[in-house]
């Protein structure tokens, strides 16, 4: 018992060096071979078309609805964001407003498989907010548009976008 403390305690010294040399490795691999320093890529990004569409139902039904289709085009609701609550934080009232990010897990597998980058347009979200009237406001990106500018993902942006209208259509009825 006393013998593996011991070993522990002058072990960890030498672990110590050892992570530290190699943090330091690491930073200089960093910069070796630049004649610039770069540790952040910028990208162009168009940030898509944006959807919206005036539901003839009051709100929370709407809510309802839209959810009903979530779930039914497979989807997983991976968030939703409380806007109230985040309002409420800053000292604002902010009218009903609900999101969802959406994933489905067969859809995402091609975007990691054929460029990567597009990951930053994942998960999908669509946001349905109270109107004046009372009825709910429904807004998305396009995913075909998110996805436009990425290696080999248009056949899907399209899938996904007639996903979307069916999930956006079930609150607008």
């Amino acid at each position: 018992m006393v013998r593996s403390i011991r070993q522990k305690i002058t072990l960890f010294p030498k672990t110590t060096w050892l992570h530290a040399a190699l943090g330091l490795v690491l930073f200089v691999g960093l910069f070796h071979g630049t004649h610039e320093t770069v540790l952040a890529k910028d990208y162009k990004y168009s940030g898509g078309v944006i959807i919206e569409k005036q539901s003839t139902l009051p709100f929370r039904r709407a809510i309802a609805q839209v959810q009903r289709a979530i779930k039914g085009a497979r989807f997983i609701i991976v968030g939703e964001p409380n806007y109230q609550l985040m309002q409420r934080m800053v000292g604002r009232e902010r009218a009903g407003a609900k999101g969802f990010f959406l994933y489905r897990p067969d859809l995402g597998i091609p975007v990691f498989d054929k460029d990567p980058k597009a990951a930053m347009e994942i998960p999908l979200k669509i946001v349905i907010w109270e109107g004046s009237d009372g009825k709910g406001i429904i807004r998305y990106k396009q995913p075909s548009s998110l996805l436009a500018n990425y290696k080999d993902l248009g056949d899907l942006g399209n899938e996904l976008d007639q996903l979307m209208v069916k999930i956006s259509d079930a609150g607008v009825k």
